[in-house]
């Protein structure tokens, strides 16, 4: 087992690209996650309805679905800082109609449907350019580390975010939330449009370009021919579904499961949260490259397991370190597939790539915990997270039965005379 090295963290944030983009993502981080907030809080205040939740989350949500695909062939066409900045101008100025809106007194919710289904438009086209950008910031022997640290920063702007957002909220107005976050876009578009990231070539071609669509299938074929990349996103999924989405019925099994109320479900939930830090630590100071997709099959096993053993006891003292090392195990998974997919991934396919692996990391959990959720009605909670679980354990071993395709295709595109090389930019 390799052993961690706090150098490589300092190594990566010396790389002045990538420090400046981290932090001004984080700060857009925080103000996402602030409107998110408001947003629920204001949804429930206009309705008083679960079904309206529902359907702004459905709006929130959605488009990543729609508009992901979309969002990969322009990032592996077009330069994926300009695809970032347009798209997070976009969101921008949605946020600004809201705080205008809510700010005059005449926000309803169908505003507040249209304009948070317009934000998710933005979040779908710019999630693939995102997903894509660590290896244009950093050499490949430290794009482990810059993927971690990029996990570190999403999981403690869920937590910061809220919290700042219910003091706005408390001692200001809940539209104040959506001002702070239309400026917190600025804060990465000043930080995109100041990378000094090269531009690659595309090759020139004697007839007439491929259409957006044409450059989807081809991504859709790629991903068809290429044998671990199917590998990894099949496992992927099955812990979307099947493991990941634990998280989401954590309200239902801290009350039915626990006898427990919102103060416990609040700490479990900063349990999770905790051990997801706590794994993307371990993983930037751990580092690698070869042995990345065996650390995320070990990760899903670990998910798998927890998973087991949170809904076999109703003890909520045992559930609390069980909680954190699900957040734990998900995160090392998380961190571990994505950095074997871009070592994997040759740069002009990685936005259609990386555009599959932000649908099923974003909704993969929710389509999981509904479907679970649907059964729950019927059984309880308990049976049908457990039998997802085995289902969970059962793919795991197939997909580790087959690793070896993974690894050998990871060590012929991470040869020596790569190394110490920032691979190109749009």
């Amino acid at each position: 087992m390799r052993k961690t090295n706090p150098s490589v963290i300092r190594a990566t944030l010396r790389h002045s690209d990538y420090s400046r983009y981290i932090f001004g993502n984080g700060l857009s981080l925080i103000g996402t996650w602030m409107q998110r907030i408001a947003v629920g809080w204001l949804t429930w205040e206009l309705t008083h309805s679960p079904a309206w939740l529902g359907i702004m989350a459905m709006a929130d949500f959605a488009p990543v679905f729609l508009l992901g695909p979309l969002g990969g062939a322009l990032a592996d066409r077009y330069s994926r800082i300009m695809v970032m900045v347009w798209a997070q101008v976009a969101a921008a100025l949605s946020a600004l109609v809201l705080f205008a809106l809510s700010a005059s007194g005449i926000l309803n919710v169908w505003h507040l449907t249209i304009f948070t289904f317009l934000t998710g438009c933005a979040v779908g086209i710019n999630q693939p350019a995102r997903l894509s950008l660590a290896p244009s910031l950093v050499p490949p022997e430290l794009l482990t580390t810059a993927i971690s640290l990029n996990a570190m920063i999403f999981n403690g702007a869920r937590f910061v975010g809220p919290m700042i957002s219910t003091v706005v909220i408390t001692l200001w107005s809940i539209h104040g939330s959506f001002l702070i976050n239309a400026c917190s876009y600025a804060a990465l578009i000043i930080a995109l449009l100041s990378l000094k990231i090269p531009r690659r070539k595309r090759p020139e071609t004697d007839g007439p370009q491929p259409s957006l669509l044409d450059d989807i299938r081809e991504g859709i074929r790629f991903i068809q021919g290429h044998a671990s990349i199917r590998l990894v996103i099949f496992i992927m999924a099955t812990a979307a579904f099947c493991l990941r989405s634990v998280v989401e019925l954590l309200p239902g099994l801290t009350s039915d499961v626990f006898g427990k109320g919102a103060d416990e479900f609040a700490v479990l939930t900063a349990a999770f949260g905790i051990g997801a830090i706590g794994a993307g630590i371990w993983m930037a100071r751990r580092g690698g490259m070869d042995d990345q997709p065996i650390i995320a099959l070990w990760g899903v096993l670990g998910t798998a397991v927890f998973g087991v053993t949170l809904v076999a006891t109703t003890e909520y003292m045992v559930a609390l370190p069980v909680a954190l090392s699900i957040g734990f195990t998900t995160v090392v998974a998380g961190i571990g597939m994505q950095t074997t997919l871009h070592f994997v991934t040759p740069s002009a396919m990685r936005g259609r790539v990386m555009s599959l692996y932000g649908i099923i990391h974003i909704g993969g959990a929710g389509v999981g915990a509904f479907v679970l959720g649907v059964i729950a009605e019927h059984t309880g909670l308990r049976p049908p997270i457990a039998t997802a679980a085995v289902i969970g354990m059962v793919i795991w071993y197939t997909v580790w039965r087959q690793r070896n395709v993974i690894v050998k295709s990871l060590q012929t595109t991470t040869t020596p005379s790569k190394k110490n090389q920032q691979l190109e930019f749009v």
